[in-house]
């Protein structure tokens, strides 16, 4: 079985083609089995009733004939496979009660008359002859059989006695002639053509199914690595035009979903700068106290998530195109920039691995896992790792880790943990969020572990990036 699962096509394309070869040979083999069974039948059939006509027309022309001529005619009448004898004693022949003996019996006597219906015998015997297989099995057998011989099967052989007017008996043994075969060389060169001519259509159409298909695979996994993907051709067999035309509305309303949710969410970012700046115009005019500070200190928040939150929607809707990009000169580039910042970032250079990314977005999400790592502990250390499907980036730092059950929640928008990510150290919980949308939208992933999980805490956390080869 897994001979024939690793034998077995992987695309659409190949088990169709395969699946028609197999039932068009089994087919094909079924209809040559019964159709050689009716033909050979009826070769006997016809052969046997001819070896009857002509016996009876051997007992004819004996009893018109003068005796001294009965030795010419019956070396005459000799054929291979077939033997005529005159003898002066009745022949043992065994009695043949079947019905088919019995048929050939009467149309035997229909022809040579009721008078000899008391001295007529009739029999048949399965038997085979050496000499024919021999024949089959000989350099001089047609060229058409050489590659087609098999061991024949047994034949019926005929034996017909008559007593004539004189008194002496005829008889003859006779079998029934080799007919061609259905298997013979043209059999298979109509089953090649008929074979070939099925296989160029089924091909054909099956084209006419893959290719969308296949477009339509491509442009999904485009879709979810945030391409912009134009309108698929609608063409092919009225289903897969469906299934074509349903991804083209369900892309455009997708598009029309995100900008019209960007563009809400950025107004609203936006609006909110108009209060909070006559909110704070109006409190630089009060005397200083230290409720005075405390509201300035909200404003002061207040502003900053807005233009967080301003800065998310803009990602959501980032419009920058793909293209080819060496993830390694990347990173490498951007740990520099990092170092001559003053940032304890470390960096281990990897082989270079081109993907098609958007290099702004990537960079921002790489360059937010590296100061959260050296900001909540206190150095980061990056690697690259590549597989035949994946590029993993991993980001380490040497803090105290995240809680078990908070690994996914540090995710979501605005969620920051109290207890070791506090408002004293700045940020509005947007970063994590922001970098996994733009990971998420090149068809990879980011998730976080604690270094060891055995022990839970002192060991650093790891931020994982895999994207997709």
């Amino acid at each position: 079985m897994r001979m024939l699962a690793r034998l077995w096509p992987r695309k659409l394309l190949g088990q169709m083609i395969l699946l028609v070869v197999l039932a068009l040979l089994l087919a094909q083999g079924i209809n040559l089995w019964l159709l050689s069974e009716a033909h050979e039948r009826a070769l006997r059939y016809n052969s046997e009733r001819f070896i009857v006509r002509q016996f009876a027309s051997a007992v004819a022309v004996i009893e018109q004939t003068p005796s001294s001529l009965h030795r010419s005619v019956l070396r005459a009448w000799q054929r291979p496979g077939g033997r005529y004898q005159l003898t002066g004693t009745e022949p043992e022949l065994p009695e043949d009660r079947s019905s088919y003996a019995r048929e050939l019996r009467e149309q035997l006597l229909e022809r040579l008359g009721g008078e000899y219906a008391a001295r007529t015998k009739v029999s048949i015997d399965e038997v085979r002859f050496p000499e024919r297989d021999a024949h089959h099995r000989s350099e001089h057998r047609p060229p058409d059989t050489w590659f087609r011989y098999r061991p024949r099967p047994p034949l019926r052989e005929v034996r017909l006695a008559v007593q004539l007017n004189g008194g002496d008996w005829l008889v003859t043994r006779q079998r029934a002639p080799d007919g061609t075969p259905m298997l013979a060389a043209s059999t298979f060169i109509f089953l090649s053509l008929a074979l070939l001519m099925v296989i160029a259509v089924v091909f054909w159409q099956m084209r006419r199914i893959t290719r969308p298909l296949q477009r339509l695979a491509r442009a999904a996994e485009d879709l979810g690595r945030g391409k912009k993907i134009p309108p698929l051709l609608e063409e092919g067999p009225e289903d897969i035009s469906h299934t074509v035309s349903a991804f083209n509305s369900m892309n455009h309303r997708i598009e029309r979903f995100v900008s019209e949710r960007t563009q809400m969410l950025a107004a609203l970012s936006h609006d909110l700068r108009t209060p909070i700046t006559a909110m704070r115009l109006r409190l630089e005019l009060m005397a200083d106290s230290e409720e005075k500070d405390k509201l300035l200190r909200s404003l002061e928040e207040m502003q900053q998530m807005s233009e967080a939150t301003l800065a998310f929607v803009r990602q959501s809707g980032d419009g920058e195109a793909t293209r080819p990009v060496d993830i390694n000169a990347l990173l490498g580039s951007l740990c520099d920039d990092l170092q001559e910042m003053g940032m304890a970032v470390e960096w281990q250079e990897g082989e270079p691995v081109v993907l098609e990314v958007r290099p702004v977005s990537l960079k921002r999400a790489l360059r937010n896992l590296l100061e959260n790592a050296v900001k909540y502990g206190s150095s980061a250390k990056a690697s690259m790792t590549a597989t035949a499907g994946w590029l993993t980036i991993e980001i380490c730092d040497q803090g105290p880790g995240i809680p078990e059950e908070q690994l996914e929640a540090v995710f979501e928008p605005f969620r920051r943990i109290e207890q070791s990510r506090n408002r004293g150290t700045g940020g509005t919980g947007l970063g994590l969020s922001i970098a996994r949308q733009i990971v998420t939208s090149h068809g990879g992933s980011l998730t976080l572990h604690n270094a060891d999980t055995a022990q839970g805490t002192g060991a650093g956390l790891i931020a994982r990036v895999r994207l997709p080869r």
